[in-house]
């Protein structure tokens, strides 16, 4: 697993012995490098920038409410501006992830391809490419709504590239996820990226697993669209569901860090090495998980620390700080250590999301089976967070026969929506943006802005971000009229998708 530095920082670097222009050539800034290293690149990037809980570049665990900070409350009150966070976000996305895929692209397919075998890893380099394309494009979505997306990338052609409606980008991820999958299925006898692929290890078999993952992003896209677009959705979903998508945790899309520096999980930099205590679990979160009881995850999730000790209440485990409000750091529950270790996973997809994903998928008559089909999801995706935390089947079949657990316990008026809304939300723990689009398409958990955030005019939780600075400035003309066709460049305006 040394290869994420290695792959990161060797380059080849083009000699000649005979030109007298070779005095000009800074061998430390070689301008060659191989298609294998700008993948690398860019997909530990794009897993950093999901993972991380730097206050630079990434705040949705804050804006769903699983974690609240200490000295600094800025972004718990939705100031995302002060630290230019959405230009951060979409920098990446764009320049350090789908540019270096561009690049990686325009290497490998002039390459000589002649045998069967060669032809095929061509042809899955080429599709693990574009579902890495069409992964970052999706959380470009999902984050901003439209975005530059045909005219993208092209810098010489359009340096100010026109914003794309984002249905219409959603669609086309879909059928380009949809067309990579059957790619990556059908060359199973041949590797893609080898040792470059940091996810799945490159070799024939990762194939099959990165084609469920097309297919399991298909289902997350299709779910969200399915309130606009009911009939499409489900065509999708079921179409997914037959070319195969992640099924179990054995599938999961983890990305496994180092210990070395430069290839540990960003958040061992923003817990530990950073020597701050900035982050503490939010009080919303734990006391939900509280309220229920009998959360063996809990344990997995925070910790008590001993010296100074939180002022627990009673009849609780643990307590979390005020959400969007200065915290002592000692006064609250902790972090668990699981999430300080420099080789935590960095998480893109599991199982569990995409159990809870069907769940909802079955309740809205998207795929066969209604509610009898739609517990059996739920369930699975207990079991699976259960599994993953490295917890018992039976510690989960104990959690799920809990009133406030059990799918079919709706005696107190709880919907479908709640139920799979509040389980999602305590699954998706550490991973901030796939809860907070969670929340925004379910509408539960119920959250609210902490009371300095409604002085600041926040009424509601945040449900986009808004488009980077530099973008209104630099390319004014078409960030205008994106500003106008979402309806209005704020936090409060909702996505496409997010229309109940």
């Amino acid at each position: 697993m040394k290869r994420i530095f290695s792959l990161l920082y060797i380059i080849t670097v083009v000699t000649s012995c005979s030109d007298i222009t070779d005095q000009n050539v800074d061998p430390k800034k070689p301008t060659i490098t191989k298609a294998e290293y700008l993948f690398t690149n860019a997909q530990k990037k794009v897993v950093d920038q999901m993972v991380s809980t730097s206050v630079n570049y990434n705040v949705f665990r804050m804006f769903v409410q699983q974690w609240t900070a200490t000295t600094y409350p800025n972004e718990s009150q939705y100031d995302i501006t002060g630290r230019k966070i959405p230009d951060q976000h979409f920098s990446v996305l764009y320049r350090d992830v789908l540019m270096d895929l561009k690049a990686s692209r325009e290497l490998i397919v002039p390459e000589i391809a002649v045998s069967t075998s060669e032809i095929a890893i061509k042809q899955n380099k080429l599709a693990l490419i574009e579902v890495f394309e069409c992964y970052s494009y999706s959380v470009l979505v999902d984050t901003f709504g439209d975005v530059p997306y045909t005219q993208a990338l092209d810098i010489k052609k359009y340096p100010l590239p026109a914003y794309d409606d984002a249905k219409t980008i959603y669609k086309d991820l879909i059928k380009r996820f949809a067309a990579a999958a059957v790619i990556l299925k059908a060359n199973t006898q041949d590797p893609n990226f080898g040792r470059a692929d940091l996810v799945y290890n490159g070799d024939a078999a990762s194939n099959a697993k990165w084609a469920k993952f097309a297919n399991s992003m298909i289902v997350r896209l299709a779910v969200n669209i399915s309130d606009v677009d009911q009939a499409y959705a489900a065509t999708q979903i079921q179409a997914a569901l037959v070319s195969g998508v992640l099924g179990s945790n054995a599938d999961n899309t983890k990305l496994n860090y180092l210990a070395t520096a430069g290839n540990q999980n960003p958040l061992f930099a923003d817990l530990v090495t950073s020597k701050r205590d900035d982050f503490i679990p939010a009080e919303p979160f734990v006391a939900a998980m509280d309220a229920i009881g009998g959360d063996k995850r809990m344990d997995k999730y925070f910790v008590n620390a001993a010296k100074p000790v939180p002022v627990i209440p009673a009849g609780r485990s643990y307590v979390g700080g005020t959400y969007g409000e200065a915290n002592v750091f000692g006064s609250y529950s902790h972090i668990t250590s699981t999430l300080n270790n420099p080789v935590f996973p960095g998480t893109l997809f599991d199982y569990a999301e995409l159990q809870f994903l069907l769940a909802e998928a079955a309740e809205k008559k998207l795929v066969p089976g209604g509610t009898a089909q739609a517990e059996i999801y739920y369930n699975a995706g207990i079991d699976a967070s259960y599994a993953d935390w490295g917890l018992t089947q039976a510690d989960a079949n104990k959690y799920k026969l809990l009133p406030k657990v059990a799918y079919t316990n709706t005696a107190s008026g709880v919907t479908w929506q709640e139920k799979i809304g509040i389980q999602s939300w305590f699954a998706l723990y550490n991973r901030g943006f796939e809860a907070w689009t969670s929340y925004r398409r379910l509408d539960y958990p119920k959250l609210l802005p902490s009371n300095t955030s409604k002085n600041r005019g926040f009424l509601t939780v945040p449900v986009r971000y808004t488009y980077p600075g530099v973008e209104q400035f630099q390319n004014g003309t078409s960030y205008t009229k994106a500003a106008a066709a979402i309806g209005g460049d704020l936090m409060t305006t909702k996505l496409f998708w997010d229309k109940n």
